[in-house]
């Protein structure tokens, strides 16, 4: 088993000077304890960097390694960095140097071409050869099974991939699973058996093309087999191709996540200006609101006037107008005595009026006439007279300028703020673009990132066309081996044919043995991850875990029921129980290094997964920011199994000491 003994760090990332983490030799758990930006992310990357070379982020591999150096440490003029790793695996001691050091004759590197990267290892004391030295840290830790060894809590999602079909992630993952868990073996076999059949098989065609009973159908056949190899050819170039313009997606997707401070801003000046043109607007129509309102200001003179003749006139019509309402009144109250008088009939109250009372009526309707005579001739003519000259003043009036005027004065001083504001924002703004450079460089990637995507769709379509074209050609090479098999006669072509059978069997036991050991691992890896699922888990209606041909876990609950959709912190649980259940059934076992694995789970679950560290591996190195599972709890759950504790401080910005707990 692979073992991390101490990990000395110099210059790298926050790390200034050299700085030494001691891991033991015992079985057990490590915690580096550390706040966010102080460095947990770039340990894992620095033991990624000192088995392979290669320094990852969360979308793929960093290339610019110069940048990777302490700042305050570049700022001295002391350019590079180092990082040596102690290991022991099988019984032997290893010490591995990998170093990026600037060439000789650079005075102030700029770029990677002014580094070189120089790397050893010792085994037992003794420097091995750098072909050797890249086999045996092949051996111990391939970088392919890496994932399962050194990952952090956003890359644990990555796992959901193995749950869907046909999608190049996934496809990756389950390869690197059946290498940690030792499938290749017999693949390898398979492979080598596969060769030597085609060899076969060529020289079973020759065979059949010097017989004169099937000489037609072995010209076939080579043609088709032909036919085969370039299309099997053109199907792995598109594949190589298609793995390639992956990582290049990878890439520039990265590039643009860094690129989004700068599309933020561009969209922000964007939006200001768009904001600065439309206040404008809206203070050019205040503007002419105003000169309108200030053009008819006269208006507002005449309508003062106007209103206080207005209340003279109205004052002096009240009477007369009371007089004449007094007059219609009597006047429809006499018509109406009239009419009962003549019909003898009250309509007020409905009743008939008797002849005794008659007299009586008439004798009161004539004393009323008398006594009410209305308005004079003159007073109606005075009375006409004022309302022709009211109606003439009530057009004279118009509603009062001067509450509009300073509604929009007001609006207009509040839109010339805004629009200041607006200008100095999109000042500032433009000033943080002008320190970006050049910015004619994000549209270049946005578009280069889009060619990407075409590509990849195109490659994809390229590669289901020529497997069609394959699975078309083995058929008919199938329908012409049979003919050849019912047709083949002499010594040559049968002793070729019975070759071809007897490899052919061959292939098929290792094709039976790769799906029997296939099928076993399964097994062996459900059980195991539902034990351990079980109990990290909190949830008692998820009974196990079921594993699909890719190895990936659904969660079963207690009706049967596949979850179909599962929480992101259920997905680390998932994932957690599928990483321990590999490592319990790999040939390949080493050290596990996680970072912050536990960010979206609760404290049950945080208290589970604690207490079941210790089983997942010998050798754990958790990296944890403060307060993500509560030190105390930690520490009494672990007990003896805690073998060291660590802590990040922070010094000043770019430079963080590792101290001893």
């Amino acid at each position: 088993m692979l073992r991390f003994t101490s990990l000395t760090i110099e210059n790298f990332g926050p790390f200034k000077g050299s700085q030494t983490i001691d891991l033991t030799d015992e079985d057990g758990v490590s915690i580096i304890w550390g706040n966010n930006g102080r460095g947990k992310t770039t340990l894992l990357n620095i033991f990624r960097y000192a088995l392979f070379g290669k320094i990852q982020n969360r979308r793929g591999i960093v290339k610019d390694l110069y940048l990777i150096s302490n700042i305050e440490s570049r700022s001295e003029d002391n350019y590079g960095f180092k990082v040596i790793l102690r290991m022991t695996s099988e019984g032997k001691n290893y010490e591995l140097t990998r170093q990026y050091k600037i060439r000789n004759g650079v005075i102030k590197p700029t770029k990677n071409d002014d580094y070189e990267q120089v790397v050893y290892l010792k085994e037992d004391g003794a420097i091995l050869s750098g072909a050797m030295c890249d086999h045996v840290l092949n051996t111990i830790m391939p970088e392919q099974v890496s994932r399962f060894f050194l990952f952090d809590g956003e890359l644990l999602q990555e796992y959901e991939e193995l749950l869907m079909d046909h999608t190049d992630a996934g496809a990756k993952i389950k390869e690197s699973i059946e290498k940690i868990l030792g499938v290749p073996v017999l693949t390898n076999g398979a492979i080598d058996v596969e060769s030597v059949l085609g060899d076969y098989r060529t020289a079973k065609t020759r065979a059949a093309q010097n017989n004169q009973r099937t000489m037609q159908i072995g010209a076939k056949i080579d043609v088709l087999d032909a036919k085969l190899q370039v299309h099997r050819a053109e199907f792995e170039r598109l594949r190589n191709e298609l793995s390639t313009e992956l990582n290049n997606r990878n890439i520039l997707e990265d590039k643009l996540q860094q690129s989004e401070r700068i599309r933020g801003l561009l969209a922000d000046a964007k939006a200001l200006e768009l904001s600065i043109e439309e206040k404008k607007a809206r203070r050019e129509g205040l503007l002419t609101s105003i000169s309108t309102i200030t053009k008819e200001a006269w208006k507002g003179l005449i309508s003062s006037r106007a209103s206080i003749e207005l209340s003279v006139i109205d004052e002096q019509a009240k009477e007369l107008e009371e007089k004449e309402r007094k007059q219609n009144t009597a006047e429809h109250f006499l018509e109406e005595m009239r009419q009962a008088i003549e019909k003898k009939h009250c309509q007020l109250c409905d009743q008939d009026i008797k002849d005794d009372l008659l007299p009586y009526l008439k004798e009161r309707v004539n004393r009323t006439e008398s006594d009410f005579g209305g308005l004079t001739f003159e007073e109606t003519r005075m009375l006409h007279s004022l309302r022709n000259r009211k109606n003439i003043l009530m057009g004279m009036i118009y509603p009062s300028s001067k509450e509009k005027l300073e509604i929009y004065e007001e609006q207009l001083d509040t839109v010339t703020v805004e629009i200041s504001q607006a200008e100095r924002q999109l000042k500032t703004v433009s000033e943080d673009i002008d320190r970006y450079g050049d910015i004619d460089g994000l549209t270049e990637l946005t578009q280069q990132h889009a060619q990407s995507l075409a590509k990849i769709n195109n490659l994809e379509e390229g590669k289901r066309n020529e497997s069609a074209i394959i699975a078309e050609t083995q058929s008919s090479l199938a329908t012409l081996d049979g003919q050849l098999n019912r047709n083949a006669s002499g010594t040559g072509l049968l002793l070729a044919m019975r070759k071809v059978e007897l490899c052919e069997q061959i292939h098929k036991i290792f094709e039976k043995g790769i799906d029997a050991y296939r099928e076993k691992l399964k097994k062996d890896v459900e059980q195991d991850a539902t034990a351990i699922f079980l109990k990290i888990s909190n949830d008692p209606d998820y009974i196990k875990l079921e594993i699909n041909d890719n190895y990936g876990l659904n969660m079963v609950h207690t009706s049967g029921e596949k979850v179909p959709f599962r929480s992101a912190g259920f997905e680390h649980i998932v994932a957690l129980s599928l990483i321990s259940a590999l490592h319990k059934n790999a040939p390949l076992r080493g050290p596990i290094i996680m970072d912050s694995p536990f960010g979206r789970l609760d404290p049950i679950h945080k208290d589970k997964i604690t207490k079941a560290l210790p089983s997942m591996s010998e050798q754990i190195v958790l990296l944890a920011y403060t307060h993500e599972i509560d030190e105390q709890t930690a520490r009494a759950t672990l007990g003896s199994s805690l073998k060291k504790e660590y802590r990040l401080e922070r010094q000043t910005s770019f430079f963080t000491r590792i101290e001893s707990q």
